[in-house]
């Protein structure tokens, strides 16, 4: 793991970056296996670790007592197996057929579908003088991918008989688990458990059954069978509105960025792109050297928040695609001040979820957006969990 600091970030030219807290992160790690008790967590670190940075998270979480580790996609898993990440890896779509063998080579756990895929990996596994345990999909209602519930006897005959595999758990995924009471997800839930049932009296015995997302990780005990699978909850990132403050999670990931200009501007003058913010008095505006291309929304022109000094300020006029400007008004600035996009700064602090608010999407669509060409600073304080 490179740890780099403020200063080695401005030494390599980088005007803006992440500072990912993993002290916060295992900490939520410790949080979420407490509440799930005697079931497995597995971390999902899916999407560069919802934007938070791999493999530096996925180890954090293992070593706070996470058990498997959880992605989407073979690439995501090759990159933790090529930093030495020996855990159980699940990757939870079937990827192109041409990565199959790389996945047994890999020792990735798959998660299977589809016949052909199916069929595909136990040749491949058989030609590696391989058994590969493997996790079935069942849609319970989400639509997404999945067995259907009344193709899940001939599918689980079909697996049984594929010599290459071997059937080890079986999962499926909620739809609303944040919204609480739905009964769509006590819906999920009974359906779940019936398609369970169909492995019984097929006699598979399964390893591992899990459903729980985060939502279901914090709010639903009775979902959380053998394994639960938070994602967005190890980042400190409420999984729902309702669920804000339901148990102690901390934010792992603040965004942050160096005061690069600072100007007088007069009464009257406008700032950025189509000048839709027009200064009523004269005031003092610094530029800050982030934009969409780092993750900063563009439609957060106008209407976001920014601390300087651990004051706030509104982003005024247009976030460009490296820049944005704030009008600070008589407060003081200066080159080199950092800026703090998301995170805390004295008494204020802004969360991804107040940024999800203002933009009308999801807190982790907010971390997820910031791109590799924004370093991840990676500190731990102490961890007094």
């Amino acid at each position: 793991m490179v740890r780099l600091s403020r200063d080695d970030a401005a030494r390599r030219g980088h005007p803006v970056w992440a500072e990912v807290d993993l002290g916060a992160l295992k900490h939520n790690i410790k949080t979420l296996s407490s509440v799930a008790a005697d079931a497995e967590v597995m971390a999902v670190v899916k999407g560069y670790a919802y934007g938070h940075g791999n493999p530096a998270c996925a180890e954090t979480a293992l070593e706070a007592g996470a058990t498997r580790l959880g992605v989407a996609r073979v690439a995501e898993a090759l990159h933790l197996r090529d930093a030495g990440i020996r855990a159980p890896i699940h990757v939870f779509t079937e990827p192109p057929p041409d990565a199959a063998r790389t996945m047994i080579e890999h020792d990735l756990t798959p998660a299977v579908y589809t016949e052909a895929f199916a069929r595909l990996l136990s040749e491949e596994a058989e030609a590696s003088a391989r058994r590969i345990p493997v996790h079935v999909k069942l849609d319970t209602g989400m639509h997404r991918v999945g067995v259907p519930p009344d193709d899940v006897p001939d599918a689980l005959r079909l697996l049984r008989s594929l010599p290459g595999l071997e059937i080890e758990g079986a999962w499926s995924h909620l739809a609303v688990a944040d919204v609480p009471d739905h009964p769509f997800t006590r819906k999920q839930l009974d359906l779940f458990v019936e398609m369970l049932d169909i492995f019984d009296r097929l006699k598979i015995d399964l390893r591992l059954r899990h459903i729980a997302n985060s939502a279901a990780t914090l709010a639903l005990p009775e979902a959380h069978f053998d394994l639960v699978r938070p994602g967005a909850a190890c980042f400190g990132l409420w999984p729902g509105a309702a669920l804000v403050g339901s148990a102690d999670l901390r934010p792992v990931l603040a965004l942050r960025a160096r005061i690069n200009m600072t100007k007088a501007v007069s009464a009257g003058d406008a700032l950025s792109y189509g000048l839709t913010y027009r200064l009523q008095h004269a005031a003092r505006v610094v530029t800050v050297p982030a934009g969409y291309a780092d993750g900063y929304p563009r439609a957060l022109s106008g209407t976001g928040e920014v601390l300087i000094n651990k004051k706030r300020f509104h982003v005024s006029g247009s976030v460009c695609m490296d820049q944005f400007m704030v009008d600070v008004g008589t407060s003081e600035a200066a080159i080199g001040d950092v800026c703090t996009l998301l995170g805390t700064d004295g008494d204020h602090r802004i969360t991804a979820e107040e940024v999800a608010d203002r933009i009308g999407t999801i807190n982790y669509e907010v971390t997820t957006r910031v791109p590799s060409r924004v370093p991840r600073l990676y500190v731990e304080d102490d961890d007094d969990s």
